[in-house]
Order: C-alpha cells, then sequence, then structure tokens
C-alpha cells in the first residue's frame, strides 16, 4: 500500500508540474509541431529535462579508518626510508632470478587470467553506459509483387528509423555506470595483487630452491666427513682399539644423514616444478640456474610511512573500489522506487522508387511513457534494505582489510630485524661447533676422547649449518614478504 500512495502522489505532482509547465512554456510552444504541442510532450519533454539533473545520492557513510603515524617494530635507521622499488627484486643481485621474474610476468596464466577479468570489467562499464545515450534502429524493406497471368509488377520501398531513450530521473543509470566503473578498478587493483603475488611467489621458491641444494651439498659433506669418521672406526675396531658398540652407533650415523638426502631432493624437485607452473611452461625439462645463497645480496630494509602504503597497496585498493561499487547500487535500488520515463520517436519513408525514397514526406511519430511499479510485495523496499546491508558489511570488510595491511607490514618489518639477529647468533654457532667438531676428530684419532664425543660434534656442526641455511632463507623470505606488504607492484611494462 505503501508503494500504491507513493505513486498516487507522485501523479498528483506530476499533473500539476506539467500544467504549470504549459503555462510557462506557452510563449515557446509555436516553435514545436503541432501535433507534438497539442499532445503536450513538449511539457513533458521540459519537465524531464529539468527532473534529470535530480539524483539519489546515497545515504551512507564512508568507513572511519583507524590512521596511525609510524610503525611499532621499526628502528630509527629506517623510519623515513623511501618506498620501496617496483622491481625491488633485483635487489638480491641474481640475473637468473631477474629472467625468472620476467618470464613469470609475461607467461603466467594466474595473470593472463587476470588480464582476461580486466577486460571483462572494461567491457560491462561499455555496456553500462550504454544506458545514457540514446538507441537508435534503422530498417529497410524492398518489395516486389504480381501474378504470372500479368506482367506488370508492383514495387514498393520504405526506410524506417526509430530512437529511444530513458531519461535518468533518479540517476540510477549513471549509478549503474559508477558502479561498473568501480567494479573494473576492483578487477584492475585485484591483477595489480595477483602480479604482487606472483612475483613474491617466484622469488620465494627459486629462494627455497637454492637453499635446498646447499642443503643438500651441506648433507653429502657432512655424509662424506661420517664416512671417514666410520672408516677410522672400522680400522680400530679390526685392531681391537674399539667396540662393537662404537661401530654400530657411527655406521648409524652414516645412516641417518643418507636418509636425509632424498628427501631434500625430493623438496629441490618440488620447487623447481613450482617455478615451471609459475613461469607458465611444463616441469618436464625445466633447468634452473643455480648459485649459493651466500653470493645473493640482501636488499635493503626498507619501509614507507604507514598512510602511504595503505595508499599504495593494491588489497586495500581493491576493497575501496568494491566499496564504491556497494554505495551506488544503494542508487540504483533506490531508483526502482520511483517511475520511470522513457521517450520514442520514429521516422518512416514510403515510395514507389527507391530513388525517390526519402525525396517524400516521412511519417513521423514522438511518444513518451511513464512506468511505475504499483505493487511488489515489498520486494522493491527489500532490494534497497539489501543493498543497505551488502555496503555496510563491505564497509566493514574494508577497515578489516585496512587494519590487517598495517598489521602485516608492521610484523613483517619486525619479522625482517628478528631475522637478522638469529642469523647472526646462529653463525656464531656454526663456527664454534665446526672448531669443536674438528678438535674432536683430532683426539680421538689420537686416542684422547671416545667416539661418543666425535658422534656429538657430528650432529651438532650437520644441525648448525642446516639451521644457518634456513634462517638465511628465511631472511630472504622475510625480506621478499616485507616488500609485498609494503605494496610494491612491479610495473606493467616489464
Amino acid at each position: 500500500m505503501t508503494e500504491i500512495l507513493q505513486h498516487n502522489v507522485f501523479r498528483n505532482s506530476q499533473i500539476i508540474f506539467v500544467k504549470s509547465m504549459n503555462r510557462m512554456a506557452s510563449p515557446h510552444l509555436n516553435l514545436i509541431p503541432k501535433p507534438i504541442r497539442d499532445g503536450k510532450l513538449a511539457s513533458l519533454c521540459m519537465l524531464a529535462v529539468l527532473i534529470s539533473a535530480c539524483t539519489l545520492s546515497p545515504e551512507v557513510e564512508r568507513p572511519a579508518v583507524p590512521v596511525v603515524s609510524n610503525w611499532d617494530y621499526a628502528d630509527d635507521s629506517t623510519q623515513h626510508t623511501p618506498p620501496p622499488p617496483a622491481d625491488w627484486w633485483r635487489g638480491f643481485g641474481s640475473q637468473p632470478l631477474d629472467q625468472l621474474v620476467r618470464r613469470a610476468l609475461q607467461q603466467n596464466l594466474e595473470i593472463a587470467a587476470a588480464q582476461a577479468r580486466l577486460r571483462q570489467a572494461q567491457s560491462q562499464v561499455t555496456i553500462a553506459s550504454a544506458s545514457l545515450w540514446p538507441s537508435l534502429s534503422l530498417s529497410g524493406l524492398a518489395e516486389h509483387s504480381g501474378s504470372s497471368q500479368n506482367s506488370d509488377r508492383d514495387h514498393a520501398y520504405s526506410a524506417a528509423g526509430a530512437a529511444s531513450y530513458e531519461l535518468d530521473l533518479w540517476g540510477s543509470n549513471r549509478a549503474t555506470r559508477n558502479a561498473a566503473i568501480a567494479q573494473r578498478d576492483a578487477v584492475q587493483f585485484d591483477q595489480a595483487t595477483v602480479r604482487t603475488t606472483t612475483v613474491a611467489s617466484v622469488v620465494n621458491r627459486y629462494l627455497e630452491w637454492l637453499a635446498l641444494e646447499e642443503r643438500i651439498r651441506v648433507a653429502n659433506n657432512n655424509l662424506t666427513n661420517a664416512q671417514q669418521v666410520l672408516d677410522v672406526v672400522e680400522a680400530r675396531y679390526r685392531y681391537g682399539a674399539d667396540t662393537a658398540l662404537s661401530l654400530a652407533q657411527q655406521r648409524a650415523q652414516v645412516a641417518s644423514q643418507t636418509a636425509a638426502i632424498p628427501s631434500l631432493q625430493q623438496q629441490a624437485r618440488q620447487a623447481r616444478a613450482a617455478l615451471a607452473v609459475l613461469s607458465g611452461r611444463p616441469a618436464q625439462g625445466f633447468t634452473l640456474e643455480s648459485t649459493r645463497l651466500d653470493h645473493l645480496r640482501l636488499p635493503e630494509t626498507t619501509q614507507d610511512l604507514p598512510a602511504a602504503v595503505l595508499a599504495r597497496r593494491p588489497d586495500v585498493q581493491q576493497a575501496e573500489a568494491i566499496l564504491q561499487a556497494a554505495g551506488a547500487n544503494i542508487v540504483v535500488a533506490r531508483a526502482a522506487l520511483y517511475p520511470s520515463l522513457r521517450l520514442n520517436g520514429s521516422l518512416q519513408w514510403q515510395n514507389a522508387h527507391s530513388g525517390d525514397l526519402f525525396s517524400s514526406d516521412p511519417l513521423w511519430s514522438l511518444a513518451g511513457s511513464v512506468t511505475q511499479s504499483l505493487f511488489l510485495g515489498g520486494s522493491l523496499r527489500a532490494q534497497v534494505e539489501t543493498s543497505r546491508s551488502v555496503y555496510e558489511e563491505l564497509a566493514a570488510d574494508y577497515v578489516r582489510t585496512v587494519l590487517s595491511a598495517l598489521a602485516d607490514a608492521d610484523l613483517a618489518l619486525a619479522n625482517v630485524l628478528s631475522l637478522q639477529r638469529q642469523l647472526e647468533a646462529q653463525i656464531e654457532q656454526e663456527n664454534q661447533a665446526r672448531i669443536a667438531n674438528e678438535l674432536a676428530q683430532t683426539r680421538y684419532r689420537a686416542g684422547g676422547v671416545d667416539l661418543l664425543t666425535v658422534l656429538e660434534t657430528q650432529r651438532s656442526l650437520f644441525s648448525a649449518q642446516d639451521s644457518r641455511l634456513q634462517l638465511q632463507l628465511a631472511r630472504f623470505q622475510g625480506m621478499v614478504t616485507l616488500y609485498r606488504e609494503l605494496g610494491a607492484v612491479p610495473p606493467p611494462d616489464l
């Protein structure tokens, strides 16, 4: 009933407004053809032009976003450094890595799919914008008739043009276009996120592969060392200088280190296969150029002010664009409560000769129609409430995305600084473990210590070397995470 009353009020006000417009426009109606003037369509057109400036702006408020001035986990040396470069992975100083990243940006299938989604979104903008313009059509007909007994033929030619235009009285069409533009922007920011994630994945996987290759070399070196100790133990056992227990313990040590190598090799194969997929190539026959982690440079720790990070991160920009689209959809839903006005016009030419078709006076018509939904069971207002609820949900998602971005960037910076301190301590532990192992083996050959001491120093050295490599990898990957969280998007021209 509310919608029916609303329609009646609008209809009465429209009649009064049209009558007043007739009086105001009467001095100018002589300029309009009489059929149109008598039909009061001129007044209706003038009414539509005046009302078309009206829009139903969404009664929504932008969510309040927390603003922080600085990071918690930054030291003074990195507090005001410039923003990260777009090609940040070159800071590692690895030509093979740079080639891998470039290949992935050009051939990665997820990036190709994101580009296709962006083209689709741009097409939707074109479709939504079409409603702001009149639709035009043209048709033609050539007809020939006669009989088999009579050689005379009748010829008839006709052409007709039609135009239709929906006046955007309440801004619904403009809001639909704005929603499509915002959705297009969201897809574009999603594409930037895909590019950023792809680059980070390539760099992480390559670093992981390098670390695994080096851990395999360390494991082989420790296996060789364990085998040399085993040779000494077997010789001592043969001459009765050592026990069967010592021999069994050293053989177990050799078997343990032998068993660790296939697992590392399998992990290295998995990392290489992942790089092949990220590069858009089959894993079979895919090769990589290896180097040592120690030969890579550690990119400089960089950061920017939190506000600049939020303005640069594509996931935050995507959430904001989606929120803008939801706000425009509220306008579309509210406009459905009000009448829609459409103007239709046509011209038609008829003649028996095609050459003189357009020389004859055309038949024309011009009409306007008003459409108003009277009763739909409250579905229109429910749609408005749904649109509002969607906006409120996306507003909460937007604030959550901002908070997550701030937290992730701060924690990534803290992680880089923490891993640096851990690695320094781990390097010292490895150095001392190597000294202890060398001393234990020398004294064991001289009979100064038992085999248990040698085995313990072997395990400590192997563990320290492996832990150092894993921490070294973690520190490199921590830098990758930091650049990603700071919103370092690779340039589109790579």
